[in-house]
């Protein structure tokens, strides 16, 4: 492992003190580090088209995965795993779906037995498993059936973020941490202080020294619920208050008698922040290996160290990193000894000054849509966005939900000491449990009668997701494909061949584990964010049964489907019949049959036996295809050519599967040319995947898969039966997966009702890691 030395500006004792002084390499000692690590980790981002769902709705989902130390799109991640936990935190279901390009989207369907509540949807992936829990994301979901009809909602953007604020506040209201997270004696140290109060206005405090009741320093406001002090710590200290017109005090605890404080200092130089590193006499005299080295790292990623010896003459070091080695988000700068003991730390968040941002103009506006120009601002590399269309009224949106805020919550967590800045040193030096999942794995074995397995292998095909793979046979008979990616549900078949690429007869055995990711049974949530079962957010409104949205018809329901099948066989024939002019000359007069290959296995003979106007007879042992009302012989073509019946039709055995289209014209009406028969046979452009079966190739279906399910927004199984309560709850459009291009214009049509306002929910990330959130009116 390697880790990156730059040129760090070390002022000791305001003199030049040159990297060139340290005689020891630190390259020894931080290789050996069990802090460190550069392990790809990832991170996750989640953008649901709205917030509250009714159950039997579909969850339209965008997901983002990142690496963890520079916020970019993670191009290693293929498997996400998507489950949703009750208000319990109790597993429902989970899913898998593919990622390319660190985005993932799809839907879905939730159960209609589903209780109502706050729900959790967990991303997560099998190499995540080896650092930490995947990433927690609520939403809220009504059962219709519910006979309570008390819907929570979030009630305006300006709606504090409770789940965010600490419930831990002690008796006092005030609690307190080191800068460093420790005192020392007989040097200054920090100390900040979160301060609960009605009048938030002005905090005011001071530090009193209990051994000669004197005032040694006030402690001054930072913002209106926190405060800070810095003074020489060289006695017994209390911190005196007065809050709301009452004085509370707090006893400090006492300081360590030897060790190193470092604190964040203010400085005059624009490219660089200031540490100081402090310790004292005692210290330095017991120390007796002076080599040191500080760390400028993300959770163990290293971007920058650079060592130094410590002198008994110097008690404060200052440190100066450029600002360019900074990490966006959670930064932590470490000191280590030359033991690579951790002596203090201190984490500090870096957020971009720079703020990306959406620009959007109106283009044209029509009946039920608008088309605009979306225009990327302060943000130079592509940006993948996902965009949400809700009418204005909406009560589905939760403004907490900002992609931003999983980097937020982040630094609170360790701002509150709830986690370590090293969370993954644990792992160092020790071999990872969980691989990176890429795709399924199907294994198996054979039964067959094969004196040698090794001569042999096993071909893999599923025409409908593309896949012809080969594998050669295990001695032990046993066989395996990786990175497999199946759609789920799809059909696939085994087939076992020899050296000569002779197919042989033999029985598959498929084992049913197809991914070694397995969700957890139950996830923990922190007591201030666990889930509840009754009010989930601040306002809550009461509907009627009847005013709330009901499932449609199922009868309904299956017309639309059919007729959906028939407009999509229409298309096919279309397309069919411009590839083939001569064909499409006869349109109104003849008959057209779109082969099914999922239903359709007969002979051609048995398949043309059943069409009205074609008649079969047989001589000597020949098939004949005759015109049922002339008695006479059926012309008959084969994408084009004329089929001779001289001796009989020769094609009568063969699949009908071998064909997409069949048409039929008993007419003498129409065009009457060579090429255009009474039975016209357009084969199948496909059917070199598809030949006749064998018996000796086994088909097999998945158990498991990729989900390649609704991805955009379609009608709704609901229907709302007033517009009040479809203003409020329904998505009128959801764009998963739009690309904008810096510097150009980048031209988006959206569904909008012409005489309706309506807000875009926008979030997204750029090839640099910039986080995109925007709300637009329109």
């Amino acid at each position: 492992m390697k880790y990156p030395f730059v040129v760090i500006l070390f002022i000791i004792s305001n003199a030049l003190y040159s990297q060139s002084a340290v005689k020891e390499s630190p390259l020894n000692t931080i290789e050996n580090n069990p802090f460190f690590h550069n392990y790809n980790i990832e991170n996750f981002y989640l953008h649901t088209n709205k917030s509250l769902y009714f159950t039997e709705e579909r969850v339209f989902f965008k997901a983002y995965v990142v690496n963890e130390a520079n916020n970019k799109p993670n191009l290693d991640t293929k498997n996400l795993h998507v489950n949703i936990y009750d208000f319990n935190n109790q597993l429902i279901l989970s899913k898998l779906f593919y990622t390319e390009n660190g985005v993932s989207s799809g839907s879905i369907a939730l159960p209609k037995d589903l209780e109502s509540g706050e729900y959790t949807i967990q991303l997560d992936t099998q190499w995540n498993k080896n650092f930490k829990e995947g990433s927690n994301f609520t939403i809220q979901i009504h059962n219709l059936k519910d006979s309570k009809t008390e819907i929570s909602i979030l009630e305006n953007e300006e709606t504090e973020d409770h789940e965010n604020q600490s419930e831990d506040i002690n008796e006092d209201n005030i609690t307190f941490f080191p800068e460093s997270g420790s005192l020392l004696e007989d040097v200054e140290n920090t100390i900040f202080f979160n301060v609960k109060s009605n009048d938030q206005a002005q905090i005011i405090g001071k530090i009193i020294d209990t051994n000669t009741g004197q005032e040694v320093a006030k402690i001054n406001n930072t913002n209106s619920t926190s405060a800070k002090s810095t003074f020489n710590y060289n006695s017994n200290f209390i911190a005196v208050f007065n809050i709301d017109g009452k004085t509370q005090k707090i006893e400090l605890p006492s300081a360590k008698p030897k060790g190193f404080i470092l604190t964040k200092t203010n400085t005059k130089q624009d490219n660089t922040v200031n540490f100081k590193l402090k310790t004292n006499a005692k210290t330095l005299a017991n120390t007796d290996n002076k080599f040191t080295y500080a760390v400028l790292h993300q959770k163990g990623i290293v971007n920058a160290t650079a060592p130094f010896n410590l002198s008994e003459s110097i008690l404060t070091y200052n440190l100066n990193f450029l600002k360019t080695d900074l990490f966006n988000g959670l930064n932590t700068v470490s000191v280590f000894d030359s033991q690579n003991k951790l002596i203090t730390e201190r984490s500090f968040y870096n957020k971009d000054i720079k703020q990306g941002d959406i620009l959007t103009s109106i283009i044209n506006q029509d009946k039920d849509s608008i088309t605009l120009d979306l225009s990327l601002a302060n943000v130079n590399k592509a940006t993948n966005i996902s965009i949400s269309v809700l009418h204005e009224d909406s009560k589905a949106i939760d403004y907490k939900s900002k992609i931003q805020n999983t980097i937020n919550k982040e630094y609170t967590a360790l701002k509150d000491n709830q986690t370590s800045s090293f969370s993954y040193k644990k792992i160092k030096n020790k071999p990872l449990l969980f691989e990176n999942e890429k795709g399924l794995i199907i294994k198996g074995t054979i039964n067959s009668n094969i004196k040698k397995p090794k001569d042999y292998k096993v071909i893999l095909v599923s025409p409908k997701n593309n896949i012809l793979l080969s594998r050669a046979l295990n001695s032990d008979k046993t066989f395996e494909f990786k990175n497999v990616y199946f759609a789920h549900p799809s059909e696939y078949s085994l087939t076992l061949l020899d050296k000569e690429n002779k197919i042989i007869k033999a029985d598959f055995y498929v084992y049913n584990t197809f991914i070694n990711y397995n969700a957890d049974s139950t996830i923990i949530k922190p007591k201030k964010l666990k889930a509840s079962k009754n009010k989930v957010l601040q306002k809550n409104i009461v509907y009627k049964n009847t005013e709330l949205p009901q499932q449609k018809n199922i009868e309904i329901l299956d017309e639309v489907v059919l007729d959906n099948i028939e407009k999509i066989k229409e298309e096919k024939i279309k397309k069919i019949l411009k590839e083939n002019p001569i064909i499409a000359l006869n349109k109104g007069f003849s008959n057209y049959y779109l082969i099914d290959i999922n239903k359709n296995h007969e002979s051609l003979e048995s398949y043309l036996r059943k069409l009205p106007g074609l008649d079969i007879k047989y001589f000597n042992g020949e098939t004949y295809v005759y015109l049922q009302r002339e008695s006479e012989l059926a012309k008959i073509t084969l994408d084009g050519s004329p089929i001779n019946q001289s001796r009989g039709l020769s094609l009568a055995n063969q699949s009908v599967n071998s064909y997409e289209l069949i048409t039929v014209k008993i007419s003498k009406l129409g065009y009457q040319g060579a090429f255009s028969g009474n039975v016209n046979l357009i084969s199948r452009k496909d059917y070199s995947e598809l030949k006749i079966r064998n018996s000796n190739i086994k088909q097999h279906k998945t158990n498991t898969g990729f989900n390649f399910n609704a991805t955009t927004l379609n009608d709704s199984n609901l229907f709302y039966p007033i517009k009040q309560t479809e203003k409020e709850y329904s998505t009128i459009d959801w764009i998963p997966d739009f690309t904008l291009n810096p510097n150009t214009t980048n031209i988006l049509k959206i569904k909008k009702p012409i005489d309706e306002h309506v807000k875009l929910i926008i979030q997204g990330i750029s090839l640099d890691g910039d986080l995109i959130y925007k709300i637009i009116q329109l």
